[in-house]
Parts: structure tokens; C-alpha cells; sequence
């Protein structure tokens, strides 16, 4: 169906639109990149089986195989409580995005309570936005997958190319435009290349706000016949990164599998992390960890600024750099960071991406253990202590949490704590270290 005007569709949970495995659903091109409009709402709708093919690989902003269910060259779409289940685009290729949704231009997509099941794409096997403002609120994305391998690239003829992978459930690529998650479940994605679960490039340092949302058991295979590198849950870069009250676990890459924040070209990158926890995510095990099964919790760019502030880096595991790797540029305060490793000789938790680097600034932090080989300090002066944490669980608040066990040093152990914890709780004065206050 074409959407040439503004046009709201309620189904009132009691339609379902099919593409029949043959068609996309709605399209809404306004052949202007610069449009501002049309608005099209969709409501209370199922939309299941949609498929864009597209050319196989398109160059450039030639993306017709992008957006399975709904598709939209400039203008607004807003999704609300609505259901996109088994939509694919266009499989292989760059700048293909969107199993379900893909918005292209200076407009925006907004998506409100909404749940992503089984959707593909080269890209984004969910959602894609390419120069469009994104936003997403209380919604859940589960078992999409971003079905390129080998990731983009710029060519020689500075066209696009490459097979795509990146952002197994949602990808946004694009110039002076902000993402914004609050509120989402994304569990269980996979990626070919880079973000599993989230992948997100800027060019500008423009803002990605992640707050009360949980990324959670999401994937990059360890492909036998592809030997190229690949990241976790959350690949970032180029952007002002401020990530909140979040949860990010179990997530599984060559490298990188929690979080990778980077500078993107010249423009560096800022990542300010605040009440989150990241646990229990890994590498695959790599014959050479010089360039892969590198770095399991955080990773941040040699070129990138911020702050890590009541964060619970713990049990996460790789060859090399289980906690944080490369925390020189970091201040990091009332953190616990407390990690294993794949390879007994190698360090724990925070180092460079090859060999030691100055620690990381702040204060009031807890490191453990204590590696058998170069495991440095990742703050000066740190405690290295068990904090005798236990398992991630249910304690209350919109995400899973790692409470510190009776006795533990963590406890009222804080200085300038924020004034709650990820659950959004009060925090006491002194505070506990870490993201969740606990008494």
C-alpha cells in the first residue's frame, strides 16, 4: 500500500496485515530526502510476513530492499502497540536495513510498546534508520537477526559496499540525528559482524541516550569460514554516549561482546555510563587474541572520554581485557569490576588492547582478582578485594541487577554516589559501590 498522505491505522488488536511472504506492507517514499512529511501512525496492529527484496546489492542510497513491513523515504512513522512478526528485507547487501521498519532522511521513527519477533534484514534485522532521528520506548525485540556477513565499507569509488551484519536487531547510521532507548528488552539477536543486539554510528558526536533497557543473550556466530572480526550486544561510535539504569548480559562475540563505544574518523566519542550493570558476557575462544577474543564487558576507544560512575563490571570473560579494555581516558568511581578470564595468563580486567596502559582516574572502586600476569590497577590506590557479589537476579526495578552478599566491602563503601540506584532507588550516604544500593 502507498502512503502519499497523513494517515493513521488503528487495528484495535484485532487486525493483522500480511505480506504474504511476497510484498512489503506500507510504503511511504517521498522520493525527498529533506521531506519533513507525510505522518503515517500505526496502532494496535500485527503485521507478519512482509518481505522487501530489492536489488542484491545495492550501492549508495540505492536501499529499495530495505524496511520488510514498512518503509518510508523521508516523512514521520510512528509505531504503537503493535506486533512485527517474520518480516525480512533485503538479506545481503549495505545500506539495507529493517525487517520490519527502515526510515531513510530528516524525519523520524518513533516506536511505543511495540514487539519485534523473527524479522531479518542485511542490516538492522528489526528496525533501521539512515539519517533518521529513532526513538523506542518500551519495546521488546526478540530472535531478529541481521543476516549480512563481513559488515560496510566505503569503496574505492566512495560508494557502499560490503554484505552488511551489523545491528542484529536495530541499526542507525547517520549525521546530526539522536537515538534514544528507554524501556526496551532486547534479547536473543543475532549479527554478522558488528552489534548483535544494537549497532549505532554517528558523525558528529550527536547524542544516544540508553536508559532502563536490558540487552540480553545476544550473538555474533564464530562463522568457521569467516575470519574477520565481530563485537557484542552494543557497537557505538561517533556518538555522545550516555547509557543509564541498563542492564547488559550475556552477550557473546569474537571480541568486544558487552559494549564498544569508539570514535568514528575524527570525531571522538564520549561514553558516560551511570547505574548499569554488565555481566556475564563473553568471547568466543580464539587460536590469536591479538585481534579477536578481546575485551568482554566494556570497550572504549583510545579516542573517547567519559565517565563510569556506580557501574557493576562483573563476570564477564575473555582471552584478554575481561573487564574494561583500554580505560586510560576514563574516570571511573564507586565501580565494582570484578572479572575471569578464558586465558589464565592474561589480564582480568583492565588493560589496553595489547599491553598495559596508564589506569583510568577516580576513586572508591573494587578490583578483583588479582590476575597471575600484568593485571594493573584500573584506577590508582583501587581495593583489590572481593566484593563477594551474587548472582544476576530479580531485585526489584525494570531490569535484572548483581546484589553484593552480606559482608561484602562494597557495602556503604561510596563517596558522590548519583541520588539513585538502577532500580531507582534511593541511595544511602556513604553509598554502595556498584549499580545497585544494597543494605
Amino acid at each position: 500500500m502507498k502512503v502519499t498522505g497523513d494517515l493513521v491505522l488503528d487495528g484495535g488488536h484485532e487486525v493483522t496485515l500480511s505480506g504474504g511472504g511476497v510484498t512489503r506492507i506500507l510504503d511511504m517514499n517521498t522520493g525527498n530526502f529533506e521531506s519533513q512529511g507525510p505522518r503515517l501512525t500505526v496502532q494496535r496492529l500485527r503485521f507478519i510476513d512482509a518481505r522487501a527484496s530489492g536489488t542484491e546489492t545495492p550501492l549508495g542510497t540505492d536501499v529499495d530492499g530495505g524496511g520488510g513491513a514498512i518503509f518510508h523515504l523521508g516523512g514521520e512513522v510512528t509505531a504503537i502497540d503493535s506486533t512485527f512478526e517474520n518480516n525480512e528485507a533485503a538479506t545481503w547487501g549495505p545500506d539495507v536495513a529493517g525487517g520490519a521498519i527502515y526510515g531513510i532522511g530528516v524525519g523520524a521513527t518513533t516506536i511505543v510498546g511495540c514487539t519485534f519477533k523473527d524479522n531479518r534484514a542485511a542490516n538492522g534485522g528489526a528496525v533501521g534508520a539512515l539519517h533518521t532521528a529513532l526513538t523506542i520506548v518500551n519495546s521488546t525485540f526478540t530472535a531478529n537477526e541481521a543476516t549480512g556477513r563481513g559488515a560496510n565499507y566505503i569503496d574505492m569509488m566512495g560508494e557502499q559496499a560490503g554484505n552488511g551484519g551489523n545491528g542484529g536487531a536495530i541499526v542507525m547510521d547517520g549525521s546530526g540525528r539522536e537515538l534514544k532507548i528507554c524501556g526496551a528488552t532486547v534479547r536473543g539477536n543475532k549479527g554478522g559482524a558488528f552489534g548483535a543486539a544494537l549497532f549505532r554510528t554517528g558523525y558528529e558526536g550527536e547524542p544516544t541516550i540508553i536508559d532502563r533497557s536490558t540487552f540480553a543473550d545476544n550473538e555474533i556466530p564464530d562463522h568457521d569460514d569467516d575470519d574477520s572480526p565481530s563485537s557484542g550486544a552494543l557497537y557505538i561510535q561517533g556518538t555522545a554516549v550516555t547509557l543509564t539504569n541498563s542492564t547488559i548480559s550475556g552477550n557473546k562475540a569474537r571480541g568486544s561482546a558487552g559494549v564498544w563505544i569508539l570514535g568514528h574518523g575524527a570525531q571522538a566519542a564520549v561514553a558516560d555510563l551511570t547505574n548499569v550493570t554488565i555481566t556475564g558476557n563473553s568471547t568466543w575462544p580464539q587460536a590469536d587474541f591479538t585481534t579477536r577474543g578481546i575485551g568482554a564487558g566494556l570497550t572504549i576507544g583510545d579516542d573517547t572520554t567519559g565517565t563510569i560512575l556506580n557501574c557493576t563490571i562483573a563476570g564477564n570473560a575473555a582471552q584478554f581485557g575481561s573487564g574494561i579494555l583500554r580505560v586510560t581516558p576514563l574516570v571511573v568511581r564507586n565501580t565494582i569490576i570484578s572479572n575471569d578470564a578464558e586465558n589464565q595468563y592474561t589480564p582480568l580486567n583492565c588493560t589496553g588492547s595489547m599491553f598495559a596502559t596508564p589506569p583510568g582516574t577516580g576513586d572508591h572502586n573494587i578490583q578483583w582478582p588479582t590476575g597471575p600476569q600484568d593485571d594493573m590497577d584500573c584506577t590508582p590506590g583501587i581495593s583489590r578485594v572481593d566484593p563477594l557479589l551474587g548472582a544476576l537476579a530479580d531485585n526489584g526495578g525494570p531490569t535484572q541487577t548483581v546484589a553484593p552478599l552480606a559482608g561484602s566491602p562494597a557495602l556503604a563503601a561510596g563517596s558522590d554516589c548519583p541520588p539513585t540506584d538502577q532500580r531507582g532507588e534511593p541511595r544511602g550516604d556513604p553509598c554502595t559501590l556498584g549499580a545497585l544500593e544494597w543494605r
